[in-house]
């Protein structure tokens, strides 16, 4: 079976998502840029992401004969390679987290460089910290094709509203979506997640690529960012905000992106950039802040070593296909 072709209009959504995490850290490390606080949102929109294109490219694949796990080996791999490019930028900050001792340094570095979760400093993924959603995801993507995908749509609503109660309560009960990087809310994480991800599985089986509400290309990149910063300067920084986006924008954007099929340079670099970019840019962050820099070194430091890893990467496949040709 021949893979789904990519949506032009996804991918651009994706860079843009990455963006909106890294000004939530380059806030979180330097201070300054508040009108990202919001940021975390970007979380929900990937795994509501990462659940539609799963339904929408794997399940086929898995109906094909694809193993569920050979494609948790492959899925693994994929994600394992940036992650630890990321954490080897963060080893020298575990130390500092880990208070110079090598108890909890050397178990944290192990499992973390695993994409395992190991506490240390208040925090499951020390060595890297985004890995957590990494990991959210392997998680997410390891229940679907293992059971969610062989659950009915009738079902798959009725599990989908439970978790639609269970991410009010933790909305209500933490003030916010902001949940999963530590220990003492690692559990409110798990209707979190698999909410937006269960919410991505239904928009698909729903729509598919028949958009709900069409909307024009510029809005439909803009409305996360908008959204995201307009929260702050119009001061609407509740729990509310984060349900509005996570259940009403985020399936909007999704679905109306899926009508934008022009693929531009932009759109693609976007989304080509949107994973390494995720996974490398808080331990440089953290990097040049203790180097003395600011984050106006940081934040494009971050950008070029994405770039450098898209280019050396998009190198090699090409290379690759030329010796297989």
């Amino acid at each position: 079976m021949s893979a789904a072709p990519r949506l032009a209009g996804l991918d651009a959504l994706r860079g843009i998502a990455a963006l909106l995490v890294v000004g939530l850290h380059a806030n979180a490390v330097f201070g300054g840029l508040g009108a990202f606080s919001k940021g975390y949102l970007g979380v929900d929109f990937f795994l509501m992401l990462s659940g539609f294109l799963m339904a929408r490219i794997t399940e086929p694949r898995l109906a094909a004969g694809l193993s569920p796990q050979r494609f948790m080996v492959a899925r693994y791999k994929r994600f394992w390679g940036m992650v630890a490019l990321g954490s080897l930028i963060g080893m020298p900050y575990l130390w500092i987290r880990a208070g110079g001792e090598w108890w909890p340094f050397l178990p944290a570095l192990i499992a973390n460089f695993a994409l395992l979760p190991w506490p240390v400093a208040n925090l499951l993924f020390a060595l890297n910290i985004p890995a957590w959603t990494i990991f959210a995801e392997l998680v997410a993507n390891g229940a679907h094709v293992f059971a969610l995908r062989h659950l009915s749509d009738r079902v798959l609503a009725v599990l989908t509203l439970i978790l639609s109660g269970l991410i009010v309560w933790v909305a209500l009960a933490w003030g916010s979506l902001d949940v999963g990087a530590r220990p003492g809310h690692v559990w409110a994480a798990i209707p979190r997640v698999f909410f937006a991800y269960c919410l991505g599985i239904m928009l698909w089986r729903w729509r598919q690529e028949r958009v709900l509400v069409p909307l024009p290309a510029p809005l439909v990149l803009a409305a996360m960012p908008i959204a995201i910063m307009g929260s702050w300067y119009g001061d609407w920084r509740t729990w509310q905000f984060d349900l509005a986006f996570v259940v009403v924008l985020c399936p909007l954007v999704i679905s109306a992106a899926t009508a934008i099929t022009r693929q531009t340079w932009l759109g693609w670099l976007s989304g080509a950039i949107s994973f390494p970019l995720f996974a490398i840019h808080l331990p440089i962050l953290e990097a040049v802040r203790e180097l003395g820099g600011g984050k106006w070194q940081a934040i494009p430091l971050a950008l070029c070593a994405a770039l450098i890893i898209v280019w050396w990467t998009n190198r090699r496949d090409a290379r690759k296909a030329l010796a297989q040709a």
